[in-house]
């Protein structure tokens, strides 16, 4: 138990509204507007009309660079906050506090430690049931050119094993 509860602490952000809405989403503004030209070329909006409340949203998109996390969440920002899952790259102090705030999740890569996994899956399903919208890079890195590789299906598999096609609808919305 003392394991689980190790791995808990490692895995769940400490997500705090008022730095995601307030400074995250100010900082991520003024950085991606510096850098790009930010502009969303198309939204469906009926789609998104049409999501049942309560149901949990699912970006599943190209991971390119970390300017991804600042763009996507600057852009979803007026519907949604977005959790992450983080690689060890931001475990550095404060960067690591900072993006545990901001909604973010870690996650050791390829760990064959199979607590830590059921841990994580259990964290996963749990935020995906209350609703939390996930983002999710299937590749599981970056991927400079632009082309998608191979995919790294642990954590789409976590967010759907809950699903029953003999129960209640599924109240998650893959986008």
């Amino acid at each position: 138990m003392d394991r689980v509860g190790r791995y808990a602490r490692e895995i769940v952000p400490a997500f705090n509204a008022y730095l995601y809405f307030r400074l995250g989403i100010w900082i991520a503004r003024r950085v991606a507007r510096l850098l790009y030209r930010v502009r969303l070329g198309w939204s469906d909006e009926a789609g998104l009309s049409s999501i049942a409340k309560g149901s949990t949203v699912v970006f599943v998109m190209n991971h390119r660079s970390n300017m991804d996390y600042v763009l996507v969440g600057y852009l979803a920002s007026t519907r949604a906050a977005l959790s992450y899952a983080v690689g060890e790259w931001a475990r550095v102090w404060p960067l690591q506090a900072l993006i545990r705030s901001m909604g973010a999740y870690f996650v050791r890569r390829n760990s064959g430690d199979e607590l830590y996994r059921r841990v994580l899956e259990r964290y996963v399903a749990m935020a995906t049931a209350a609703g939390v919208t996930q983002a999710v890079y299937p590749e599981g890195g970056l991927t400079r050119d632009g082309r998608l590789r191979q995919p790294k299906l642990g954590l789409l598999d976590y967010i759907l094993r809950a699903f029953d096609p003999r129960g209640e609808p599924c109240k998650c919305a893959i986008r």
